[in-house]
């Protein structure tokens, strides 16, 4: 062995491994923390997505249950675009008793009250509005879908058909003839994940659905109203 031998890894060749080193580390790293975030932005959705169709379903099943008798107006006056007020059946098939719900959109937080009958007949029920008898969240972390700052829409039959125009409630809500001539609901709304590790954009959901009110077909006679439940 030669003693005097120099020969070996210079500096410049020292740091130019180190440098490629560097760009490779930074490379994984990149792929990892892209394949971090897809993946958990699709099951973030996912979660979100879940949470949201049940509370659809659940509420689009009670204004299925609307119709208590012929040409009622289970959406109540007063209904606006986040506070949605309509009347169902609670109890057996053979004996109705009909059941106000209010259903409201607030600071991010979709809630529902249930009124109790206490006197009236269809369709001048009149309910305990001042004590409800539950009030449960139905969702959190949730919003209108953008750009609409509304959750729910309301239409009425035009020529034989759903108009696509939706029915425009002022602050006060749907007038007594407006909420007589509503046959569809329709909801939308942009649900957020409850949990998440990584926060990232896209991770909302946007949900929608409809219930229409009706038990026959409607008229296709022009002059005609078409209410609801006919």
């Amino acid at each position: 062995m030669n003693l005097r031998d120099e020969s070996g890894t210079t500096l410049v060749e020292l740091m130019v491994a180190l440098m490629t080193g560097l760009v490779i580390f930074g490379a994984l790293t990149t792929m990892l923390v892209t394949t971090m975030h897809g993946s958990s932005r699709v099951s973030s959705r996912v979660e979100a997505t879940q949470r949201a169709r049940i509370a659809m379903v659940n509420l689009t099943n009670q204004l299925h249950s609307a119709c208590l008798s012929p040409e009622i107006a289970p959406v109540r006056t007063g209904s606006t675009g986040n506070s949605m007020r309509f009347v169902h059946q609670t109890g057996s098939a053979v004996a109705p008793t009909p059941i106000l719900s209010v259903v409201s959109y607030s600071n991010g937080t979709l809630t529902q009250s249930d009124y109790k009958w206490i006197s009236g007949a269809s369709p001048n029920w009149v309910f305990d509005e001042k004590n409800p008898t539950s009030t449960r969240i139905l969702l959190t972390k949730v919003a209108p879908i953008p750009p609409s700052t509304s959750i729910f829409s309301y239409y009425r039959y035009l020529n034989g058909a759903v108009s696509e125009t939706p029915l425009n409630p002022p602050a006060s809500g749907l007038t007594a003839e407006e909420s007589a001539l509503t046959v569809e609901v329709r909801a939308g709304i942009s649900a957020n994940p409850l949990r998440t590790p990584v926060k990232d954009a896209g991770m909302e959901a946007n949900v929608r659905s409809s219930a229409t009110l009706r038990l026959t077909p409607p008229s296709f006679n022009e002059g005609s109203p078409s209410k609801p439940c006919q």
